[in-house]
C-alpha cells in the first residue's frame, strides 16, 4: 500500500511539473524575450527564463573552469556588456557587467588558443541559470581580467528550455502510470472479492 502511494505521489509531482513547464513555455517565464541589452541592463529582465539579448558587446575575454568532477565538461565563462562599457575596457578600465553567459558548448583548443570569444556586437540568447556551483570558481578569475562581478545574471548562451513535446510526454507518462496503477489495483481486489 505505501508503495503505491508513493509511485502515485511520483507520478503527480512529474505531471504537475510537466504541466507547469508546458504552461510556462507558451504564457509565462519559458517564453522567449527579445530586449536590447543596454535596456535589460538598466531595467533587468524580471521573470524571464528564456531571454535573447540583442546589441550585446563581446571584450574577448572569457575564462576557462573546469569541473571538479570527472566526466563533466568544463565551461567557458565570459562578460557581456554595454557599448559604453566596451568603450572602458579598451581603455583598460575596470567594468561591472549586467550579465555573464556560460557554455560547456565550444571548440575545446580554443582554450589554449584564447579565442574561444570572439570580440564585437552580437545577440545572445539562451536560458537564465547559475553557472553549475562545481565550476564557480571561474566567476572569481574575471576579477582578475578587470571585470568587478557583483550582482549578476547568468545566461546559459545556446541552451533553450525543454521542447514542449518533451513536457506533455512526461504529462502523458505519469498520468498513464498511475491511471494502470490503480486499474490494476482495482481489478485485483475485484478478483480477490469474488474469490472470497
Amino acid at each position: 500500500m505505501i508503495i503505491r502511494i508513493i509511485i502515485i505521489l511520483v507520478c503527480v509531482t512529474f505531471f504537475i511539473n510537466g504541466c507547469n513547464s508546458l504552461i510556462s513555455q507558451f504564457f509565462g517565464s519559458h517564453k522567449l524575450r527579445v530586449s536590447d541589452y543596454e535596456l535589460a541592463a538598466k531595467e533587468g529582465i524580471g521573470d524571464a527564463d528564456f531571454i535573447e539579448l540583442e546589441n550585446t558587446y563581446l571584450s574577448g575575454d572569457f575564462v576557462y573552469q573546469e569541473s571538479e568532477y570527472p566526466n563533466t565538461p568544463g565551461v567557458i565563462i565570459y562578460p557581456l556588456l554595454t557599448a559604453e562599457q566596451a568603450k572602458k575596457r579598451e581603455q583598460g578600465q575596470k567594468v561591472s557587467p549586467s550579465f555573464i553567459a556560460w557554455t560547456a558548448d565550444f571548440h575545446a583548443p580554443c582554450v589554449e588558443e584564447n579565442n574561444c570569444i570572439d570580440s564585437g556586437m552580437k545577440s545572445i540568447k539562451g536560458v537564465v541559470r547559475e553557472v553549475p556551483k562545481d565550476r564557480q570558481e571561474g566567476i572569481q578569475k574575471l576579477e582578475s581580467l578587470g571585470y568587478d562581478v557583483g550582482e549578476v545574471n547568468f545566461i546559459n548562451d545556446g541552451q533553450e528550455p525543454v521542447l514542449w513535446y518533451w513536457n506533455a510526454l512526461t504529462m502523458l507518462i505519469a498520468a498513464g502510470i498511475a491511471v494502470g496503477l490503480e486499474a490494476y489495483y482495482n481489478r485485483k481486489n475485484k478478483h480477490e472479492d469474488q474469490v472470497a
